[in-house]
């Protein structure tokens, strides 16, 4: 479902994520711990590209979120001039590929590498890359600090995204079928009209609808109406949640959802990521629970310093770690 390759993230020359590759699986439970500055969040965030990666590539469903990264594509570097020059003073084709990706001879330099080059690293975007936008309607992000709109009533932030959405494709679509019914006036083979979504009012109907059964679910059904303001912690954060799985989304990504959470509201929102985890939800869990992370996860990936340390399943990583990193972690932790 998700693939992150080679992904590297610098921070002007801070660097913070180093040369990151993993993939998460459809109905996956991963949980993401270590210790504070490991890239943790960063890593999350580059997923849905909330924050670009400096290197590397993201995939989703088979479909390319980031630029081409010349480096992943052996193809783009034969193409290249730097790799013409090398071939023709005698390097092999191994060690020409070698030199280029570890002395990062093609970086910032796409101009030189000359024609053939530049359109094959357009062709393997545009044979391969999606809308983030379009990426980002399946991917849910929960953040630390529940990002609620203080001046929208709960059932208004649930609703937002979905409506706002649901209303802009039935004006794209209205726009469209002008389009077609004008060339139709001019052309002989007329093409017909593309079927209209839910007009505005039937949009705002089923998202509040969506919204009720979803507040049910959490209990909070009785808050839909009052403002954010007037809730608890735990509440904002459990709706937070609800309000990302409004968008139907296919995976979830949760950037440490309890760490501003007062120690007795915890266990709520775990308890609702947990019954999502049981649904079949592919979920990224960046936590320092690591009772729940032990509990819920299928895999569980420990960083340190920008890098994956390890990672295996709950039990290798809590119950029999190889890392004498993991080990110093966790003895620090449990």
């Amino acid at each position: 479902m998700l693939e992150i390759k080679n992904v590297f993230k610098d921070f002007d020359s801070l660097h913070v994520l180093k040369g990151i590759s993993t993939e998460i699986n459809q109905g996956e439970a991963i949980s993401i711990i270590g210790p504070s500055g490991s890239g943790k969040s960063t890593l999350l965030r580059c997923m849905n590209l909330l924050e670009h990666p400096t290197f590397g590539e993201v995939w989703m469903e088979g479909k390319l979120l980031t630029p081409v990264d010349p480096y992943l594509h052996f193809d783009i570097i034969r193409a290249s001039k730097t790799y013409a020059k090398l071939i023709a003073a005698g390097m092999s084709d191994a060690d020409a590929i070698v030199k280029i990706k570890k002395e990062d001879l093609l970086r910032e330099k796409h101009n030189a590498e000359g024609k053939a080059y530049r359109r094959l690293m357009k062709k393997t975007f545009a044979e391969n890359s999606i809308d983030i936008n379009l990426a980002r309607r399946k991917m849910g992000m929960v953040f630390q600090q529940f990002n609620l709109f203080g001046n929208k009533s709960v059932k208004e932030n649930i609703m937002f995204a979905p409506v706002k959405i649901g209303i802009s494709n039935y004006k794209k679509t209205k726009r469209k079928n002008r389009i077609i019914a004008l060339s139709n006036i001019f052309t002989k083979e007329k093409k017909a009209p593309l079927p209209l979504p839910d007009a505005p009012a039937e949009v705002r109907a089923k998202a509040e609808a969506k919204a009720m059964e979803l507040l049910a679910r959490i209990g909070l059904q009785d808050k839909a109406d009052v403002y954010p303001s007037t809730l608890s912690g735990g509440q904002k954060q459990r709706i937070a949640i609800i309000r990302a799985l409004a968008m139907e989304p296919d995976v979830m990504l949760f950037d440490e959802p309890t760490s501003a959470l007062d120690p007795e509201m915890v266990g709520e929102v775990l308890d609702v990521i947990k019954d999502l985890v049981k649904s079949g939800m592919t979920s990224v869990i960046v936590t320092h629970e690591m009772g729940f992370a032990r509990e819920i996860s299928d895999r569980v990936i420990f960083m340190d310093d920008g890098i994956i340390a390890e990672q295996g399943s709950p039990n290798e990583i809590f119950g029999n770690p190889r890392n004498p990193r993991t080990k110093e972690f966790l003895s620090k932790v449990l």
